[in-house]
C-alpha cells in the first residue's frame, strides 16, 4: 500500500519556490530599473551614503527588494490559500 500524500519536506519546498522565485525575478527586474536611472553615490539614508562601493549598494538593494516582494508574494499565497492544512 503507497502513500499519495505529499511528504511535509516537499509540501514546504513547493511553497517557498512559489513565495521565493517570484519574488526574485522581481527583485532583479526592480533593480534594473531603479539603478538605471538612479547612480547608487547619490541615494543617502539618514545623511550615510548607503555604501562606498557601487557593488555594496547595489547587493543591499537586491536584497531588499527581495523581501520586500518576498512579503508581497507570502501575503497572496495565504490569502489565495489560507491556514488550512492539507
Amino acid at each position: 500500500m503507497t502513500d499519495d500524500r505529499p511528504r511535509a519536506g516537499s509540501r514546504l519546498g513547493r511553497i517557498l519556490m512559489q513565495v521565493l522565485w517570484p519574488a526574485f525575478l522581481m527583485a532583479i527586474v526592480a533593480e534594473g530599473v531603479l539603478f538605471s536611472m538612479v547612480d547608487p553615490h547619490e541615494l543617502v539614508i539618514v545623511g550615510l551614503h548607503l555604501a562606498d562601493s557601487r557593488e555594496a549598494a547595489y547587493t543591499v538593494g537586491f536584497f531588499v527588494f527581495w523581501v520586500l516582494f518576498a512579503c508581497s508574494s507570502g501575503m497572496t499565497y495565504l490569502l489565495s490559500h489560507g491556514m488550512r492544512e492539507s
